[in-house]
């Protein structure tokens, strides 16, 4: 059975390549965000606990988020076609509990892939969102990949196109500082235990990234 975890930086393109792999291979997406969010509106009292930590502003602790991930994973569709972990593990520490997990569920990790690119790339993508000011039309554009017929205008109803303040120069930055920060331990984690893939995302497009990809997983 096959079980993967995706790393790295906003912007490299994890979401893509892992909605790529997942169809091809069958194994199902599974989000951490989804499983908080699931958890909620099933009115458990495991999710009751979750929105009330969640609506405090306070981060979910470990060992709530572990346990949903667990239950998860022993599922019959995971069990019958595998998984690609989204957002966990994020930590050092939610590394070791994942490996019990699958030791448990006598499975293990395949590979954790490191989707990574040149920071001017990652920067690039990071700030060529553009949104649709007219709320009523909300659709999405990217200067680089998903580009507006008339420049500064929507294709959709002719609104003016806008930067969001969590779209720009300053805030990318930021985000991969965090990144840094709290990922680098668990790329030396993996790479320690002889799971590390790398795959360079490159300005080309998603069809020839996912070739990089593959390759990388030597499939």
């Amino acid at each position: 059975m096959l079980n993967y975890i995706f790393l790295g930086p906003p912007g490299a393109g994890k979401g893509t390549m892992g909605e790529m792999l997942c169809e091809r291979t069958g194994v199902i997406h599974l989000s951490t965000g989804q499983l908080l969010r699931d958890e909620m509106a099933s009115g458990s009292e495991l999710g009751q606990k979750v929105k009330s930590i969640i609506t405090s502003g306070a981060l979910v602790p470990d060992d709530i988020v572990t346990a949903m991930v667990s239950k998860r994973l022993l599922q019959n569709d995971i069990r019958q076609h595998g998984s690609l972990l989204d957002g966990y593990p994020r930590t050092t520490i939610q590394a070791d509990s994942l490996k019990r997990i699958f030791a448990d569920n006598a499975t293990e990790l395949t590979a954790a892939v490191l989707v990574d690119a040149d920071r001017d790339i990652l920067l690039g993508r990071l700030t060529a969102r553009r949104i649709c000011s007219n709320k009523a039309c909300g659709a999405i554009f990217n200067l680089q990949s998903n580009k507006p017929a008339r420049e500064g205008l929507c294709d959709r109803c002719g609104s003016a196109l806008v930067q969001r303040s969590d779209d720009s120069e300053e805030t990318a930055l930021d985000r991969l500082r965090v990144y840094d920060q709290q990922t680098a331990p668990l790329i030396d984690y993996y790479r320690k235990t002889g799971k590390l893939v790398v795959m360079k995302s490159r300005e080309v497009t998603a069809e020839q990234n996912f070739a990089t990809l593959l390759a990388a997983l030597n499939m």
